[in-house]
């Protein structure tokens, strides 16, 4: 089994993210979140795997983490602001 992990990116900018969670997103093969966050890190992202799902998918959103994590990978779930209170 894999891993997930649920990081907060802070509120939009590389520079406002915490170095932990910007370590968590470099270590992923795999990068879920909403459509417009993952926008947000584009740039971090790179050639990674990503299931970007929009507003109100949440649950489908998660059941592929989950999957993923499932078949060994390394999974990243990104929210906005703090992942304790604004993460799915």
């Amino acid at each position: 089994m894999g891993k997930i992990t649920v990081v907060g990116i802070g509120p939009g900018s590389l520079e406002d993210m915490t170095p932990r969670a910007k370590r968590a997103i470099e270590e992923a093969a795999v990068v879920a979140g909403y459509t417009t966050y993952i926008k947000l890190i584009k740039d971090l992202i790179g050639e990674r795997e990503v299931i970007g799902t929009g507003m109100m998918q949440e649950i489908d959103r998660c059941r592929a983490a989950l999957k993923e994590a499932m078949d060994g990978e390394t999974v990243v779930v990104i929210s906005s602001g703090d992942a304790g209170i604004y993460g799915m």
